[in-house]
């Protein structure tokens, strides 16, 4: 199973197309039955996610592989101490002994701290960490000190944002034997939304998305199903990270992935102008 379940939602209110708010820890045990019982085996989580990894922490996650984050780190003279007190503090709240992966949750740590390197990797040697990398959010992040670095890699991927796909650097990162995770498959749900519902701030790509529910209806493929089996499709993608406020929607991906587009051509929709691609850039308020 390439799906690996997201988190975010367990802890803070996330999502541009999110009505329902953050999940209720009753949903969330409902939510992880069905990912057991699917052979969904991962599960994405940081401590930056609010109380995630403590509503999490008192559901049974033995099945699972956990993948948790180093949230940004502040200009501290022991960096050393704020990673192992952060790595503490998430096995506890999880309930576990250890993590599958740990990743960096700010690229520009992974350069102005050196030292936080030495201290993950000691994490890994006292079987802490199975697996350490970094989140990535362009392509050109990607260079020869990641890819010796890293054994798990987190990159957003998705129809309007193929640019880790299009440079080349998925086949990096597999020649270098690095597991990749894509996350952001929906876009914060922007692709999923109904035409006319989208905010103002999309306007300049308003036919691209348009352009989206036109093929969807053609083929009579539903947005979602578009959008979900064109990441899973790709050969090179070990996990696609899909985040979930129900057990309904999880049942409504599940039943998503049984449609084929390989042969669909993608290409016209990609972009490159982070302004629309990186959530993190949007100024919708």
């Amino acid at each position: 199973m390439k799906l690996a379940l997201g988190t975010v939602q367990f802890g803070v209110d996330y999502g541009i197309s999110n009505t329902l708010g953050k999940t209720h820890h009753k949903e969330i045990k409902k939510i992880l039955n069905l990912a057991k019982s699917e052979n969904i085996t991962t599960i994405d989580t940081a401590s930056a996610y609010g109380n995630a990894e403590a509503e999490l922490g008192q559901c049974s996650l033995s099945p699972f592989n956990i993948v948790s984050k180093i949230p940004p780190i502040p200009n501290l003279t022991n960096v050393d101490d704020f990673i192992t007190k952060t790595v503490k503090q998430s096995l506890c709240d999880l309930n576990c002994d250890a993590l599958y992966g740990l990743l960096l949750h700010r690229f520009e740590d992974f350069k102005q701290f050196p030292v936080a390197l030495d201290c993950l990797k000691q994490l890994k040697a006292d079987n802490k960490v199975k697996k350490l990398g970094v989140s990535l959010y362009s392509p050109n992040q990607l260079n020869d000190d990641v890819l010796t670095f890293a054994d798990l890699i987190q990159l957003p991927l998705n129809i309007f944002d193929q640019r880790f796909l299009l440079s080349n650097s998925l086949k990096q990162l597999k020649a270098a034997n690095v597991e990749i995770h894509t996350r952001s498959a929906f876009l914060q749900g922007l692709l999923l939304m109904h035409s006319g519902t989208h905010p103002d701030y999309f306007k300049p790509i308003a036919p691209l998305l348009e352009k989206l529910t036109k093929l969807s209806n053609y083929l009579n493929i539903s947005k979602l199903s578009l959008a979900l089996n064109y990441v899973v499709n790709i050969n090179e993608v070990d996990k696609v990270v899909i985040g979930v406020n129900s057990e309904q929607q999880l049942y409504e991906i599940l039943g998503s992935l049984t449609t084929s587009v390989s042969h669909i051509d993608f290409s016209e929709f990609s972009l490159v102008d982070e302004q629309f691609i990186n959530p993190a850039r949007w100024q919708l308020n």
